[in-house]
């Protein structure tokens, strides 16, 4: 009897704190960290891919969030917590800075790390070696790259997309996206205009971390209306829970088009739209793509607030091939694989571009 009492007292005394607990007014820095897992565990759609255990991460990180956590000491917790996702469409900003965003893994990345533009010099100095007109930049300049770096042969155009984007604010400001993708795009039919002529071009996509309007920069090239991917979207509960897959089209272009033969080449920091671009033209039989997989980071991101002017986004949407193969981390694959290595600076020869030139002639 009396320890059935004990037990009833101890059940009623813990029913007690933790309905005391529940109806605790949360601090200001509790609140967004419940805000912050929240969210993850109600969109991210890779949990399992990742090998992450969200609950887990919760039981861990949960108890070092009190009143007196400071921003600083909150957003580097967050950090911690996403970290081992490694996927690149997580980040944090403050404001319009982003103030962290999870490294991906790269091999490219860590190839020509501090060196990357000495490898664009080494491309550009083979396609001049080899008959082209000397590079011309084009469109705004952001991390001292242009939008669009062109350059032609007597038969072949050459096109490098260094990113899907004009100006970074039109990734932060739905206002300006629109008019940022028409700039993109009045760019590109320029320079295509003027390769009308041409039998074939070179598409660059190596190291384009993406940004938006990929599919309609694709639509340029597009022979005809045909499913490209599936996509799904995460939904609550479950952590697999998704919609059904939506089949994704592209459509040709209704203004200027170039059906002659085509070369992508891509590398694993092509990425996001630019990852949008090479799907939508993979399975067109004038399309070839060379050099190695993309990055595998196709959602798009899906973005949350809290408090002081913090936001995050993370990956929402699992993307499959028209063969039900989930693409994340994999990427779209090459038809032709060719990595590039610090010996093409030092040999000052592009071999990516030059399969590319071999394949095209």
């Amino acid at each position: 009897m009396k320890l059935k009492s004990f037990l009833a007292i101890t059940l009623l005394i813990i029913s007690f704190t933790a309905t005391s607990q529940a109806s605790k007014k949360l601090s200001k820095p509790e609140k967004d960290f419940e805000t912050f897992w929240t969210a993850f565990k109600d969109n991210y759609a890779f949990f399992k891919l990742k090998k992450v255990n969200w609950d887990d991460t919760y039981k861990k990180f949960r108890p070092l969030v009190s009143s007196k956590t400071k921003e600083k000491e909150l957003l580097e917790i967050f950090e911690e917590m996403i970290t081992p996702l490694k996927d690149g469409h997580i980040t944090i900003s403050k404001g319009d800075e982003v103030v962290y965003k999870v490294k991906k893994q790269s091999a490219f990345l860590d190839e020509f790390k501090g060196i990357e533009n000495k490898l664009w010099e080494t491309s550009f100095t083979t396609l001049e070696n080899n008959g082209f007109s000397k590079i011309k930049g084009s469109g705004p300049i952001f991390k001292n790259n242009y939008l669009y770096n062109s350059a032609k042969s007597n038969d072949i155009g050459y096109i490098r997309i260094s990113r899907c984007f004009g100006n970074l604010e039109s990734l932060f400001d739905d206002n300006k996206e629109k008019e940022d993708i028409q700039l993109m795009l009045t760019l590109f039919d320029s320079i295509l205009n003027s390769f009308a002529e041409t039998k074939a071009i070179i598409i660059d996509m190596r190291s384009n971390g993406g940004g938006h309007g990929g599919d309609l920069l694709a639509s340029r090239f597009a022979s005809e209306k045909r499913i490209t991917h599936y996509k799904s979207i995460r939904q609550k509960g479950d952590y697999e829970n998704f919609t059904n897959p939506e089949p994704i089209y592209i459509s040709p272009n209704e203004g200027i088009r170039y059906l002659k033969p085509i070369v992508i080449l891509t590398n694993d920091k092509t990425a996001s739209s630019a990852e949008d671009f090479t799907i939508s033209l993979y399975q067109q039989q004038n399309a070839t793509t060379i050099g190695t997989n993309t990055s595998g980071m196709m959602s798009d991101m899906f973005g949350a607030d809290l408090s002081n002017k913090i936001s995050f986004t993370l990956s929402n949407q699992r993307y499959y091939s028209t063969n039900n193969e989930l693409l994340e981390d994999v990427g779209v694959p090459v038809k032709i694989e060719i990595k590039n290595t610090k010996k093409d600076i030092e040999n000052q020869s592009d071999p990516v571009i030059l399969k590319a030139l071999e394949v095209l002639k």
